[in-house]
């Protein structure tokens, strides 16, 4: 193969590798968006008192929002989005599991 095609082949996959990182690094900041609307809309928390939130694509499920609330920072609150609905479907401590951590001050009811 002489030079000219590799680097031809060698820009288009670096342009299709880009393409896929920038698609999944808009596909997070969508979901962290739709989970502080959700949260200060439905659940009525105000922007200040979301600490952290940011969402991971992994194994099951495949993505997970992780809120952290600025009154609670030792807890983390796990949010999904299935069928249009977001839901709180879990919870944990933000560190290590010590067993000190057994009152969680933002479950929803139907959730976590």
């Amino acid at each position: 193969m002489s030079r000219k095609p590799a680097l031809i082949l060698f820009l288009v996959m670096l342009i299709i590798l880009g393409a896929g990182f920038y698609s999944l690094h808009s596909y997070k900041d969508k979901m962290n968006r739709q989970i502080v609307h959700y949260l200060t809309t439905e659940q009525g928390y105000t922007e200040k008192q979301l600490y952290k939130v940011y969402t991971q694509i992994g194994k099951a499920p495949v993505v997970s929002t992780t809120v952290i609330f600025a009154d609670e920072p030792d807890a983390r609150y796990f949010y999904r989005k299935e069928a249009g609905q977001i839901y709180q479907y879990s919870n944990a401590p933000a560190g290590p599991p010590d067993g000190s951590k057994t009152h969680y001050l933002h479950l929803e009811e139907d959730g976590g």
